[in-house]
């Protein structure tokens, strides 16, 4: 129930913060396609840290999901679909997840 609570509560905040105006990221350091890069590779992390013991496949199915799905929801905001950004979100994701399996191989050769 909590890893639920948990993945509710960054859909929510992601979504949000990927539907404001395109102007709010010109303020982060990058401006707005590093803005996706860095959401995206937070997201990343996060799903596969509270899924840890799902498949790959299956947190991959459910971060992919959500970066599509909001990209294609800010046709009905002030931003709009750009196959750009999705690059940069899928960039983000694709860096989060050799991230994370570092850390993972790492942490296995210490034990």
């Amino acid at each position: 129930m909590k890893k639920i609570s948990i993945f509710i509560g960054i859909i929510v905040i992601y979504s949000a913060i990927m539907l404001l105006p395109r102007d709010l990221f010109i303020q982060v350091p990058g401006g707005d396609n590093f803005g996706h890069i860095y959401l995206d590779f937070l997201l990343t992390i996060i799903i596969f840290y509270i899924f840890y013991n799902f498949k790959f496949i299956y947190k991959l199915i459910i971060v992919l999901g959500m970066t599509i799905l909001v990209e294609i929801l800010q046709n009905l905001t002030t931003r709009n679909f750009s196959y750009q950004d999705l690059l940069y979100n899928f960039l983000g994701i694709s860096i989060a997840i050799t991230v994370y399996y570092f850390f993972i191989i790492i942490k296995n050769k210490k034990n």
